[in-house]
């Protein structure tokens, strides 16, 4: 308790040194300077809250734009290689390399592609010119020059088992995107498979994240291959095959391109100045490139829209922070305005009781502590007045008893002396200290019994306190380390648990793939062996069904093993949590006990070593030892 109060002197000696004189006698100034600190404290809480809650909101819209772009990229990168290998698995059938019942063939085949195939055709390049053999939309005839589908003409293929991609295209129909691959029976013939790009485009989803909003693919020549149609519109949108702009809207386009030499995969730009080939004001893009071909994904929206929500939180943030500013400073100087003018008052009344004038009426209506402080001192004023006539009256008894008061004063002066001494010391710390009684004034003797008693009494307990300091500091030692430990082997076990559950969610994945690769075979197998009798695959379609079932079995195991790494990690997770909280409790319990230690030590007592606790970390660690 002493040491408190010192401690609060020191602080109060210091304000009161470097507080200007005028404010310290005026408790309004003193008021205002308070209200004044709390509310700029309020403010600076305030404006820091929001400016943080503000830039973590942009970073998960950022992140949302990014991801969104990293989604449409792997669509289309799915919508690319399925096309592939559906033509590749097309020209590897038998009969294209014959001129019989083309065009129904590729009637038939066309029936059992995806509804995205608009056009088949059978291209003959061994003669002088590249010949259209068949076609279910393209006229035959001797030459591909000059159509559309002249493109293929300019690839080269190492094998029969590579396909070829063409940019986007507009046909007499739509916009597609041709896939071109060798018929291996047939030299210099290869079959085209146009795909319609308004199904992908209309996939799509920039629309859905925010008003105005819309995705494009664009090549590296800065070329639109697929424009999301806008709300309200089907098919593909106005801009494909346009140019998308040019200049410093290019900029997205150009990053997307270097990641592909970066170890990222998607990337945003938060604010692109308005340019009206692309969004009239200023808009927020996210971009990835498609692995596979030279496209490019750019999720495009409005910058009112995408953080239209981060300026509103960062407005209504500011606004409550000036609300809270102004409430504070409008109440605190109606209640400072209030208290300061009855506390005014009171002064004066004081100033006038200490010329002398008690009849001074001292009153107030107020209940609260300034109200009883009135009243006490009305009080004061009245006792006063009491004292003053008592004290009257007794100065003629008091000169009448003043030679025996002198004779006792005398002795009471030499044993105040006395015991002054003997308190001196104890308050430096020796309570070995002890008053002697004579018999000769029995409030004196009683005095020094009392003394005497409470000294034995304080020397034993701060021996207890000494010995229990001693063991709370080493019982905290004991406490921290153990927990460290302990929450460190918690936290290792959530990694450890954590990466297990990645590699088995990255083996499910490659299992389903493989499974589902595997399921396309053996209906491919299956339809080639229908159409063709005298080929017979024997048990080859039972064997590839048979290891696909056991991929998606193994998936599935992969999925389990998955789920319970997961409340694995979440246990050990939630242990280390708590063990946090113990190392904390232990560490403030070490703060607390060494000083507290140490301040005790400075007495000094004969009885400091006769108290033992037991118990505790600290008493087990000690057992141990000795043991």
């Amino acid at each position: 308790m002493s040491g408190d109060d010192s401690a609060a002197g020191s602080s109060g000696g210091i304000a009161q040194t470097v507080t200007p004189n005028f404010i310290r006698q005026s408790f309004a100034l003193k008021f205002g300077l308070v209200l004044l600190v709390m509310g700029m404290s309020v403010g600076v809480i305030g404006l820091v809250a929001t400016e943080q809650v503000k830039s973590e909101t942009q970073t998960n819209v950022e992140n949302e734009y990014r991801n969104g772009a990293l989604q449409e990229a792997d669509i289309i990168e799915q919508w690319v290689s399925r096309n592939r290998l559906s033509t590749k698995l097309m020209s590897s059938d038998e009969g294209w390399d014959s001129n019989e019942d083309l065009s129904l063939k590729l009637e038939n085949e066309k029936s059992e592609l995806s509804g995205e195939v608009v056009g088949m055709h059978i291209v003959d390049t061994s003669g002088e010119q590249a010949e259209v053999v068949a076609s279910n939309t393209l006229r035959e005839g001797p030459t591909l020059s000059g159509r559309p589908q002249s493109w293929i003409l300019e690839e080269s293929f190492s094998s029969a088992s590579d396909v070829a991609m063409s940019e986007t295209y507009l046909t007499n129909r739509q916009h597609v995107v041709g896939f071109v691959s060798p018929v291996p029976s047939g030299e210099g013939r290869y079959i085209l498979i146009e795909y319609s790009i308004e199904d992908i485009a209309g996939s799509l989803q920039g629309a859905d994240r925010a008003t105005g909003g819309f995705t494009q693919v664009v090549n590296e020549e800065g070329t639109v291959m697929i424009d999301e149609p806008r709300q309200g519109e089907s098919g593909v949108g106005n801009v494909t095959l346009y140019s998308y702009s040019g200049g410093e809207a290019d900029r997205p386009l150009q990053e997307a391109i270097e990641l592909r030499s970066s170890s990222d995969d998607a990337g945003v730009i938060q604010e692109m100045q308005a340019n009206d080939n692309v969004i009239d004001e200023r808009y927020t893009v996210g971009y990835s490139p498609v692995s596979g071909t030279d496209w490019v994904v750019l999720v495009h929206a409005p910058y009112s829209s995408v953080f239209g929500f981060v300026q509103d939180v960062q407005q209504w943030g500011l606004i409550a922070t000036g609300g809270g500013v102004v409430l504070i400073g409008g109440v605190g100087a109606i209640l400072g305005y209030s208290t300061s003018s009855t506390i005014d008052r009171l002064t004066r009344k004081t100033e006038e009781m200490r010329e002398g004038n008690l009849d001074v009426e001292i009153s107030s209506s107020r209940i609260d502590n300034i109200g009883r402080l009135y009243d006490g001192f009305a009080d004061m004023r009245d006792s006063l007045k009491n004292q003053i006539d008592e004290a009257e009256r007794a100065r003629k008894e008091a000169e009448v008893s003043r030679a025996e008061a002198m004779e006792v004063n005398n002795y009471l002066q030499q044993k105040a002396d006395e015991f002054s001494q003997a308190m001196e010391a104890t308050a430096a710390g020796d309570m070995t200290q002890r008053m002697e009684t004579e018999g000769e004034n029995e409030s004196m003797d009683r005095i020094a019994n009392e003394f005497n008693s409470m000294i034995e009494e304080l020397e034993k307990t701060t021996g207890q306190l000494k010995s229990f300091a001693d063991e709370v500091a080493e019982s905290g030692d004991v406490v921290l380390a153990s927990s460290e430990s302990v929450r460190d082997a918690s936290e290792q076990v959530a990694e450890s648990i954590q990466k297990i559950s990645d590699d088995a969610y990255e083996q499910k994945d490659r299992l389903q793939g493989v499974s589902e690769n595997l399921d396309e075979l053996v209906d491919t197998l299956e339809r080639f062996q229908a159409e063709n009798p005298s080929v017979d695959m024997g048990d080859s379609i039972d064997q590839f069904r048979q290891v696909a079932t056991t991929m998606q079995e193994a998936a599935e195991t992969s999925e389990r093993m998955m789920a319970e790494s997961e409340n694995v990690a979440g246990a050990a997770e939630e242990q280390a949590a708590e063990l946090n909280e113990v190392s904390s409790r232990a560490e403030k319990l070490k703060r607390y006990a060494r000083p507290l230690g140490d301040i005790l030590n400075r007495f000094e007592t004969e009885a400091e070593h006769e108290f033992v606790f037991s118990g505790g970390p600290s008493q087990a660690t000690r057992d141990d030892g000795d043991d």
